[in-house]
């Protein structure tokens, strides 16, 4: 397997409205899921990545 950096891995852009700060959200590596977390309250979240896939790049979540 191919070692990459954060930097070359696909990520989402997340809004934490908990703690009103941006996160980037990074692609696991088995590239099923984005997986991350608040800054700040530590909440969890995941994304599943869909077979039809999303141009959207930027979430909000409450």
């Amino acid at each position: 397997m191919k070692r990459t950096s954060l930097q070359d891995r696909p990520y989402l852009r997340v809004m934490f409205e908990c703690c009103n700060i941006y996160q980037r959200i990074y692609r696991d590596r088995n590239e099923k899921l984005y997986v991350g977390r608040c800054p700040h309250c530590l909440r969890r979240i995941t994304f599943r990545i869909s077979p039809d896939g999303s141009p959207v790049r930027d979430f909000r979540v409450r």
